[in-house]
């Protein structure tokens, strides 16, 4: 222990003495474990924390599998789980859930609510019971029933904490909701942005939303929810992925019109299915930064092997005094741990800013990406990838220094000897694992670049700019079906009447807003069984909407205002449906019977128009079949407004609003967005993605310039005398100048074969997160190449074009 605190001591002493040199290499590794850090922490918080609930690594959740062509994934219908929850063995607990919204009124103003309608035994499946109160019992799934459970945040500043809200009630949707339940503060299910308010039991869903109607909870066709469950203890999940399949098997024979095609089910751990389509982009973005590091480790090595050299004569006085060759290399090894120290610590600072920085550039959808920062967790990674770093780093120097030549070392007025390529193996070597990496680095960063620029370039079907959108919830309580039609008529005529406005539409779902609602449907004279049924995605819309979003008509025609409730039913299909379904057919004319109602018969429609094709799910994904029928003719639910203005669409916010208050002051109008704001979020991943390998990658051709400049000025210092000698001989400036250029030009030779075989195997993890580019995408790598070729050029002629100023006679006195 004493030796330790003598080496700490005078490896403190040695970096204070040589303040330039320790600045640097602080600075170089606080970049890149400041970066490292920061990345983790976001990868710690997103990907490898376990669920904040009792058991997390029992709670899995289920979908069914569509095994129709190939295998996808699909939501259930109450009759399905209901099946699931009574036919299972392997659970002890299941729910299931969907997104709600409710309007709170009989207070100061009404409040959007945000919501979940889930199952009885929803909190008992994740193992966490209310604050105050009960959770949902099996009676409050009955019709009739209307009970509510509160999150701490609401009751805490809608209610001011009242420690006797159980009991009491609130009114929700013009209905009146008994609270029976607080949750405790911090809990939140699903885990997901904007966080829960609420939670409904699904007793409305058992209700039938018109006389003689079937309510939701029997309708074996309607797939849109979740399902978690909670494994028994001692069942393994191969065990319960085989039940499940076995259920999903007998439903598929008991019911083959609606369950034909679901016979496995897909069961992943909840942590799993939480993060989704995220852990690949957070992973490849870590081992960029681990590059980074590496990088960084490989430019302090450099920098050492250079000081080593002015080291020399102390490490052989050291030597001379009895020293051995481990003594000295655990002497160089503490300075190389210290240095990291330093620069661990530094790089913790800027880990934490790093950290918000990446929160907010992040996508909204990362789940709780909200949490990332330093913490005990991460100062544990930070110590340790400080520790391993510095060995990393030091340790090749403090090999390689610890051989010390101790009589030349000694001798009066040594002369350094001159050294080419040769003797500089290590040092160069360093050098070509640099560009490597960089390159690496340089070639995702390009591949997503340019997938970036393809995707923004996307036409979406429609035109974003200018397009406001906005919706509000009409209580079925105090509007039915007539007057929810004749509400949205006299708000669309007010609407357009409105300065500013060139016109106003509804639509559900909106695109690009995550809601998709695809529908079976039949053509007339093409009769299928019902789980043979194509299927296509729906939209509800009302008159002027394709005009208003821009959505060309290219045969037919718009729907009209006498498209109304009792006129022929009707239908427009898009082009994409249209080129599958009536190939080399004029469809105009033709009739379809698309499986969606608001009255329980579905109707024959005729197709009167044939529309351009929508980018509705995302910009990379392809336009598939969709059709439109008129919201009066199939009022299925609240429409989503969309008003396209003059100018700037925000400036009309106020005044949307006060028509829709006009019409009824206990309307809250939410979701107010531009469509561009949405185009935006269907393009935030990518860009988050483009931008952080970027800022890697460029961070990394900077270091790789930095470290083939200082190889190159230091093989120009150690061969002065040489150089020296080949101009007095008759040498020119361009001779001297090729052979410095050369030795830097077959570094990154090198460095670029091997980075070039790298990126060819790593670039196959980008997979998923290009559009429209091979991850060996030729032009490309060539590109990049040759961007890194030009730099560690100019990197190598600055101190090429120092040595032709070297003067031969100085040079020959050299030393």
């Amino acid at each position: 222990m004493t030796t330790l605190f003598q080496d700490l001591r005078y490896g403190i002493r040695m970096l204070a003495r040589n303040r330039g040199f320790t600045a640097v290499a602080v600075a170089t590794l606080a970049l890149g474990i400041g970066a490292t850090t920061a990345t983790f922490s976001v990868v710690d918080t997103v990907l490898l924390r376990p669920l904040p609930f009792p058991h997390p690594e029992r709670l899995v959740s289920l979908e069914e599998l569509r095994m129709r062509q190939l295998p996808a994934p699909e939501s259930l219908s109450y009759p399905d789980f209901f099946d699931w929850r009574a036919q299972n063995r392997v659970f002890e607990r299941m729910t299931a859930y969907h997104d709600a919204s409710l309007t709170l009124t009989g207070r100061d103003r009404p409040l959007h609510l945000v919501s979940e309608v889930v199952t009885s035994g929803f909190f008992e499946t994740l193992d966490v019971m209310p604050l105050l109160g009960r959770g949902f019992l099996l009676e409050d799934e009955k019709p009739g029933s209307r009970t509510v459970v509160l999150s701490h945040d609401f009751w805490r500043m809608q209610l001011a904490s009242d420690p006797n809200i159980v009991g009491k009630t609130l009114t929700l949707d013009g209905q009146s909701f008994t609270v029976v339940g607080v949750m405790p503060q911090g809990f939140r299910y699903p885990i997901e942005s904007p966080a829960i308010e609420l939670w409904t039991c699904i007793s409305r869903d058992a209700e039938s939303g018109r006389p003689g109607g079937e309510p939701m909870t029997s309708q074996r066709g309607a797939h849109f929810l979740a399902v978690s469950a909670r494994l028994k203890p001692g069942v393994t999940f191969a065990g319960a992925q085989s039940e499940m399949d076995s259920i999903a098997r007998g439903l598929a024979a008991k019911y083959p019109d609606s369950n034909a095609y679901l016979t496995a089910v897909r069961m992943r751990p909840e942590l799993e299915s939480l993060v989704g389509d995220v852990r690949r982009p957070l992973l490849v973005l870590l081992g960029a930064v681990g590059f980074l590091l590496l990088i960084a480790c490989a430019n302090v090595a450099n920098l050492l092997l250079a000081r080593a050299t002015s080291r020399q004569k102390e490490i052989a006085i050291r030597a001379a005094l009895g020293a051995g060759r481990r003594r000295v290399a655990r002497q160089l090894l503490t300075e190389s741990v210290l240095l990291a120290a330093v620069g661990g610590a530094l790089g913790l600072l800027l880990a934490a800013w790093g950290t918000r920085l990446l929160v907010q550039l992040s996508p909204v959808d990362v789940p709780r990406l909200s949490q990332a920062g330093v913490d005990g967790r991460i100062l544990l990674f930070a110590f340790l990838a400080s520790f391993v770093t510095g060995i990393a780093f030091g340790i090749i120097p403090a090999l390689r220094t610890s051989r010390s030549d101790l009589a030349g070392s000694l001798k009066e007025g040594g002369r350094s000897f001159s050294e080419g390529l040769r003797h500089n193996r290590a040092r160069a070597a360093l050098v070509v694992a640099e560009v490597a990496l960089a390159l690496s680095l340089l070639v995702g960063s390009g591949l997503l670049i340019r997938s970036f620029v393809l995707l923004r370039s996307v036409n979406p079907g429609f035109i974003p700019r200018n397009v406001l959108t906005f919706t509000f919830l009409l209580p079925s309580a105090k509007y039915d079906k007539e007057h929810r039609i004749t509400f949205d008529d006299e708000l669309l005529t007010r609407l357009n009447s409105l300065p500013g406005v060139r016109s106003a539409a509804g639509v559900l779902p909106l695109p690009l807003s995550g809601n998709i609602y695809v529908i079976a449907f039949e053509i007339e004279g093409r009769p299928a069984s019902r789980a043979d049924r194509p299927e296509a995605e729906f939209r509800m819309v009302s008159p002027g909407y394709f005009r208003t979003m821009g959505i060309p008509v290219l045969k037919g025609r718009e729907f009209s205002v006498f498209d109304r409730r009792d006129a022929p039913p009707v239908i427009i299909i898009n082009q994409a449906l249209a080129r599958r379904f009536f190939p080399n057919q004029d469809p105009l004319g033709k009739w379809m019977v698309p499986g969606v109602s608001d009255s329980g018969d579905f109707a024959k429609r005729e197709i009167v128009g044939v529309v351009g094709d929508v980018r509705s799910q995302s910009l990379d994904a392809k336009a598939g079949p969709e059709f439109y029928v008129p919201y009066s003719q199939c009022l299925i639910g609240p429409l989503r407004f969309v008003v396209r203005t003059e100018a700037d669409p925000r400036s009309l916010v106020n005044s949307v609003r006060n028509e829709v208050q006009f019409l009824d002051k206990e309307l809250p109008v939410y979701g107010v967005r531009t469509l561009e704001d949405y185009l935006g979020a269907s393009l935030a991943q990518p860009r988050f993605n483009t931008f952080l390998l970027s800022m890697f990658a460029g961070l990394a051709l900077l270091l790789t310039a930095v470290g083939v400049y200082g190889v190159i000025s230091y093989s120009v210092a150690q061969r002065t005398h040489e150089i020296g000698i080949r101009m007095a001989l008759g040498a020119g400036q361009s001779d001297v100048m090729r052979m410095v250029v050369r030795q830097g030009a077959l570094l990154t030779g090198i460095g670029l074969a091997i980075g070039l075989v790298t990126s060819f195997l790593l670039t196959r993890l980008l997979m998923g997160m290009i559009y429209e580019v091979r991850p060996t995408d030729p032009w490309t790598m060539v590109s990049v190449s040759g961007l890194l070729v030009v730099v560690t050029l100019l990197a190598s002629y600055i101190p090429a074009r120092r040595a032709t100023k070297v003067d031969p006679m100085v040079a020959l006195r050299y030393e």
